[in-house]
């Protein structure tokens, strides 16, 4: 199917019910409430649509979204300042892996830039989905300094039930080198497997398909740390068992273990032909 896309800020309460009809299409659950998107649309939230010019016309060709509002951090001294907080972000299935994402987010960049509210943007998301992270941390150029233990309780929907809900929160910088070379479509950093300290990762037990941790990752020894990334979520949802669990402890481990060094994550590529994140130590 060849469609172009057309990407629009959303205002209506119609435009909001549609919102609905993606998000339920995407995750098959967990709507979010009409009165909370009509009223952030209204008073300083930033929703926006991915249209389609041909097909999916049971969502009125709305195949994917975005949408956030503006927050607050505190600074080092504890005073508030202004962020913008990237919440949720989806495509339909059938539409993914057609870039519609990266389109979004960028969108969303020009927007607040446009409005000039902030150059600083947060959002969380799953670290053991490969596919979001090599987006977030590679073609929009964003970091991690913050490790979330099941930031939004027990979820009931496709992608969270069974395994506790953790996640990074990343900072996206909107006008900083780091971030500009990333959306030139430029590589981040340069790494060699010999530099980088690397947990371990190796078959699953009973000879299983699936790759599993082996051991605790151990802690950070001042190298740039390599930390594997399952091969595929719902391949191991569908395997069942504890091994989806597994990776979410040893991920954990490592990644509070990293940043409670002073790592940041900052590259997320392919070592020795599995994929990694890559931390980076202080300086």
């Amino acid at each position: 199917m060849s469609a172009s896309i057309e990407i629009r800020t959303l205002s209506s309460v119609e435009d909001c019910r549609t919102l609905q009809a993606v998000q339920d299409g995407i995750w098959g659950g967990d709507t979010m409430s009409i009165h909370v998107l009509v009223t952030q649309a209204k008073h300083g939230g930033l929703l926006q649509g991915a249209f389609a010019s041909e097909g999916a016309e049971e969502t009125g060709g709305m195949v994917g979204f975005c949408f956030g509002w503006p927050a607050f951090r505190k600074d080092a001294s504890g005073a508030r300042e202004l962020k913008f907080h990237s919440h949720i972000m989806g495509v339909l299935p059938a539409w993914q892996g057609r870039s519609i994402g990266l389109r979004l987010k960028i969108s969303q960049r020009d927007e607040l830039l446009r409005q000039d509210w902030t150059d600083h943007v947060t959002w969380t998301y799953d670290p053991l989905q490969r596919i979001n992270a090599r987006l977030n941390i590679c073609r929009l150029g964003a970091t991690s300094t913050t490790y979330v233990r099941n930031v939004y309780g027990e979820m009931t929907d496709s992608l969270n039930a069974g395994v506790p809900t953790d996640r990074f929160q990343v900072d996206w910088y909107l006008k900083s080198p780091r971030v500009h070379t990333a959306l030139g479509g430029n590589s981040l950093t340069s790494w060699s497997s010999t530099d980088l300290q690397c947990a371990a990762t190796g078959p699953q037990h009973r000879g299983g398909p699936l790759r599993a941790p082996l051991g605790p990752p151990p802690a950070p020894d001042g190298r740039p740390y390599a930390l594997p990334l399952p091969d595929s979520v719902d391949a191991i949802r569908q395997a069942g068992g504890t091994l989806l669990f597994d990776w979410r402890m040893f991920v954990r481990q490592a990644a509070e273990s990293c940043f409670s060094s002073g790592y940041t994550l900052v590259d997320c590529l392919e070592v020795d032909e599995e994929w990694h994140y890559i931390f980076a130590p202080p300086d």
